[in-house]
């Protein structure tokens, strides 16, 4: 069933007058938005996936106007204030907003893509051919089928798993769209923000001081964390949180390896200092946590 909220903000986005077809804290879906502006305000951990169904909008944001249509996706990750302008009185999109988390799980082996996509250049308008953009329609459609038509125990998974399909087929579109100008000449300053991602995702042990990754970018901490702020409103040390909760997230739920091998691969000096991290990102024990339990402190 489809919730309407009444005046109430919702986690990241404010709700009102927005029929939310779905909210569980992790994915939201929206239909019929004819206003993109009444997504606001924008909070941090939202990531907005947008399809336009009809007609067109012009956007602004940091000082430039897009056009956003049929034909086009819009991809906005957190922290980026959309303006909305002139429009067409036809003009509806759909909108799924993800947080940060969920994309992690998700995208686990593709999160690069999504990160030096989507980070770097902040707000992506992508071109989508006819076919693609049926497809993602139809994507979009099983999810409200799904959404408006489940029962009360439908496993959350399915969803999920449908939402993955999207977003990995979003990833191959993202990594094999031609070379733009804009992405030609990126600043050295959004390339070394790229590589520290790289360099913290392909990491096995991701939980390092910052100085050691500033060290291999050849700059300091103070300025790859200004980097960061920059191109995320995180700091270094935040993203090196999040991909080392997401290691602990993946082999806590999707692994066999006991919770002391667990601490020892991803680099934790001892079984105490483990639990107390956990504990501190996750709100409980790494044993709870494996066993289903999860109170979300951050």
């Amino acid at each position: 069933m489809a919730n309407v909220s009444k005046n109430t903000q919702h986690g990241y986005l404010d709700f009102t007058n927005l029929v939310v077809q779905y909210n569980d804290g992790d994915v939201r879906v929206l239909d019929s938005i004819r206003d993109i502006s009444q997504l606001y305000p924008l909070k941090p951990m939202t990531n907005i996936i947008a399809i336009c169904c009809s007609g067109h909008t012009k956007l602004a944001s940091g000082g430039r106007t897009i056009d956003f249509g049929q034909g086009n996706l819009l991809i906005c990750p957190p922290n980026i204030r959309l303006e909305s302008g002139e429009r067409t009185e036809d003009f509806e999109c759909r909108v799924l907003c993800l947080t940060d988390h969920i994309i992690s799980e998700l995208l686990r082996d593709k999160i690069d893509v999504w990160h030096q996509a989507v980070y770097v250049n902040q707000l992506n308008i992508v071109s989508i051919s006819e076919v693609c953009n049926e497809e993602f329609m139809l994507y979009l459609s099983l999810i409200r089928s799904k959404v408006n038509n489940r029962q009360e125990q439908s496993p959350r998974e399915i969803l999920l798993a449908l939402v993955r399909i999207q977003l990995l087929e979003l990833c191959w579109i993202l990594a094999n769209r031609p070379e733009t100008e804009s992405n030609l000449k990126l600043s050295q300053g959004k390339i070394l923000f790229n590589r520290f991602l790289g360099l913290v995702s392909n990491n096995p042990v991701k939980r390092r001081p910052i100085a050691e990754y500033a060290s291999q970018l050849a700059i300091t901490p103070k300025y790859l964390t200004m980097l960061c702020l920059k191109y995320s409103n995180k700091t270094a040390s935040d993203w090196v949180i999040q991909y080392t909760i997401e290691e602990i997230r993946f082999y806590l739920r999707s692994s066999n390896l006991s919770i002391k091998e667990i601490s020892a691969k991803l680099g934790f000096s001892n079984m105490s200092h483990f639990g107390s991290y956990v504990r501190k990102h996750l709100g409980v024990s790494p044993s709870d946590f494996r066993h289903g339990k999860e109170v979300t402190t951050r």
